[in-house]
């Protein structure tokens, strides 16, 4: 019935070389040279008559016939995954790409609850800046993105799930604001310049100046919201700041949130999963998405 496939070896091989877009990627997913990579996508060539790959001086893009092969092998592979996973017993693995400072603020603090609910899905979480190709790159499995989420919730082969609209208020130690509520044009206020220079301004600035209305306020910045956090826990000075993002150090009392002109707070932007429609079907992929809307559903 099977004879006239090729094998399995070489589907990997195509199927790693097509997501990747690059010979060299595939060997370093697969542990190989670049050269037995291009050597099995020719024999699979040979094999079937036809040509996958448009290659160029520095590139390889699919053919349509590839484009066709890579998508159902893309898929066969995955579903064999998933069979050979459950028949050995083993713990599904989710691998979370996300912002150092999601996933050191609220993430990782609230992982154990997932944990305690799911403990037989296993989550790597990879604390990144970079953007992730997640359409290619399989060694991600969602990636939970800061900014607007795309007017076109849905793609061929991406789903985009908002999460929460994040506000922004001001924190501080409770020894702080002690010293301070009465004068805070003397107070010492932090920020986070993001390094993504594509995201919008939240007019952060003006903000604070309208709440300092005597004085030119002192303002430092930092270009990570994990930073500007320590900066206020330390007892240095107020920040500005997600309040999602000091949700832990909140109810944990170490910062309390501002009174009076202090209370003052602003819409800030989304926080939104992305899925790729590979995953659609995947149960601890939509435990792992159900957990995340359950959990910031509640802010």
């Amino acid at each position: 019935m099977f004879q006239q496939l090729p094998s399995l070896n070489a589907i990997k091989v195509f199927e790693s070389a097509a997501r990747l877009n690059s010979f060299k990627d595939a060997a370093n997913e697969l542990n190989v040279t670049p050269t037995a990579i291009s050597h099995q996508i020719r024999a699979l060539e040979d094999t079937l008559k036809i040509r996958l790959f448009e290659r160029k001086t520095r590139a390889v893009n699919l053919t349509k016939e590839g484009e066709l092969l890579a998508a159902s092998a893309n898929h066969a592979l995955q579903n064999l995954l998933s069979t050979v996973n459950q028949l050995k017993g083993s713990p599904r693995t989710l691998t979370i790409s996300t912002t150092s400072s999601f996933a050191a603020m609220w993430l990782v603090p609230n992982l154990a609850d997932f944990q305690q609910k799911h403990p037989n899905i296993d989550i790597q979480i990879r604390a990144e800046e970079s953007l992730i190709d997640i359409e290619h790159d399989r060694r991600v499995d969602m990636v939970i993105r800061y900014g607007e989420p795309p007017k076109q919730l849905e793609t061929h082969s991406l789903i985009h799930q908002p999460l929460i609209k994040e506000s922004i208020g001001f924190f501080a130690t409770p020894n702080y604001w002690k010293k301070h509520s009465e004068e805070p044009s003397s107070s010492v206020f932090f920020c986070t310049r993001w390094q993504n220079p594509n995201l919008p301004s939240l007019g952060i600035e003006e903000t604070i100046k309208n709440v300092v209305t005597d004085e030119t306020p002192s303002i430092r910045y930092f270009n990570d919201e994990n930073l500007t956090a320590q900066a206020a826990l330390s007892g240095q000075g107020i920040a500005f700041i997600s309040q999602l993002a000091v949700e832990n150090s909140v109810q944990n009392g170490w910062l309390t949130q501002g009174t009076g002109k202090m209370a003052t707070s602003i819409t800030g932007l989304h926080y939104y999963l992305v899925i790729p429609k590979r995953l659609q079907t995947n149960q601890a992929a939509h435990h792992f998405k159900n957990w995340l809307q359950e959990m910031l559903g509640k802010k």
